[in-house]
């Protein structure tokens, strides 16, 4: 769990595994550091730097030997703290001249464009494409079992916590061989609290890549083996998808479920985001 929230701070493994090095065995020197670590002293040297610099280890000097001490976990939180106020302003800054910037941008001339993501981490970028937006209608054809094991249940829950706070409505099919027990998986619930329909294809229908279609572009996502995803930016791609979603969506069955799973689901939503 530190490693993650390190890695949040701009840092790796390495980097955490100093710190706890530290913390655990109280004030040391490089040389006692590097030989518990098994790292090389130009490498723990360079790992100290990166957390001194980022306030989580501090140096001292006794005998003219340098010591080097972890902060106590507690100053983990006001960093943390400290960097979301940082983008908080940065946010509000950009807001006050995004208009000015969406004047300037370029706009006699109308070009279809293609982003590709390869790996799970660049994928979950990708499916956060969709929250640059707001109150949208949105469709979306997912194997889902396939998509949790891409994604992953931990990113999907947060994600569609973001999604219901944006207020992006969605309407998906699902094959019927590729379905999850949404009692489990609450954040697939769907409901007119959270702003999901969810219907299943046809039995002949299989499908192991996935879309989404948004604003003005389409999102398409491979399985697991395939590990790829891509996002083309086209009106006349989304309207061609939206047409043909109708059409499956027309003879597809819906996904009946307890409907207490999706207030469960809303609640949380409104537990993490009431005091936004």
């Amino acid at each position: 769990m530190l490693d993650t929230t390190f890695e949040k701070l701009g840092l790796k493994r390495e980097h955490s595994d100093v710190y706890l090095a530290l913390l655990q065995g109280g004030i040391m020197p490089v040389g006692k550091l590097a030989k518990g670590l098994k790292f090389p002293r130009t490498t723990i040297y360079g790992l100290l730097d990166d957390l001194a610099k980022a306030g989580l280890v501090l140096q001292n000097e006794q005998n003219n030997v340098k010591l080097w001490q972890a902060i106590a976990p507690e100053g983990i939180k006001t960093i943390i703290n400290e960097r979301i106020n940082d983008l908080e302003n940065t946010r509000s800054g950009f807001e006050s001249m995004l208009e000015s910037l969406k004047k300037s941008q370029k706009t006699d001339f109308v070009s279809p464009k293609f982003h590709y993501y390869e790996g799970a981490d660049e994928m979950q970028l990708m499916f956060r494409d969709v929250l640059l937006y707001n109150d949208l209608q949105t469709e979306a054809c997912w194997p889902i079992q396939d998509m949790l094991k891409v994604m992953g249940e931990e990113f999907l829950n947060e994600f569609n916590k973001k999604r219901v706070k944006s207020n992006i409505a969605l309407r998906v099919v699902w094959p019927r061989d590729k379905t999850v027990d949404v009692a489990e998986d609450v954040f697939l619930a769907p409901g007119k609290e959270v702003l999901r329909q969810t219907r299943l294809a046809p039995k002949e229908m299989d499908f192991s890549m996935g879309y989404w279609a948004y604003a003005d572009k389409v999102m398409f996502l491979s399985s697991r083996a395939e590990n790829f995803g891509f996002i083309v930016e086209s009106r006349e791609l989304r309207q061609l998808i939206k047409t043909q979603f109708e059409i499956l969506w027309n003879v597809s069955e819906e996904l009946k479920v307890d409907p207490q799973l999706a207030r469960n689901f809303a609640k949380e939503v409104g537990e993490r985001y009431g005091e936004e």
